[in-house]
């Protein structure tokens, strides 16, 4: 990633995409898929900056939100968020993307279902970030204005 890039700024800007298609009512594979790699990002960038004394490494490269939701519940375990409702997105990074077996088109369910992930994710994660004073000043900025 760049110097500057972190996963919030990456998750934040895959979440105004998808805020546009959302509101616009659009129904594809694309808007499950990025959702749930939004959320992964959000979740991310708390383990990217919270979690440094431990290896991180296979927290960082899973494409699973079970993996991710694991993890945080042992290492940043006062991190609150509804797991019900961001599990919902969970599994759409490959079955909504490649052929195969377990690969399937979306409904406009599965869309409202992700959508609801993503929104429940990044005001926890927000939410989060606004009690926590170093090294945050730029995005807790950010978040309340």
């Amino acid at each position: 990633m760049g110097k500057n890039v972190t996963y919030y700024d990456m998750a934040e800007n895959d979440y105004q995409f998808l805020t546009f298609d959302h509101d616009n009512g659009r129904v594809g594979n694309v808007m499950c898929y990025v959702s749930q790699n939004v959320c992964e990002r959000y979740l991310k960038h708390l383990i990217d900056v919270y979690c440094r004394e431990i290896d991180t490494t296979s927290a960082l490269k899973t494409h699973s939100l079970k993996v991710l939701k694991k993890f945080m519940n042992e290492n940043l375990p006062d991190f609150v968020c509804d797991w019900r409702t961001v599990m919902k997105a969970d599994g759409f990074y490959f079955s909504s993307r490649y052929p195969g077996d377990d690969s399937f088109l979306v409904d406009g369910d599965d869309v409202e279902d992700c959508w609801e992930a993503v929104e429940e994710v990044r005001s926890a994660v927000n939410a989060y970030l606004q009690t926590r004073e170093v090294g945050h000043v730029d995005i807790v900025s950010e978040i309340e204005s």
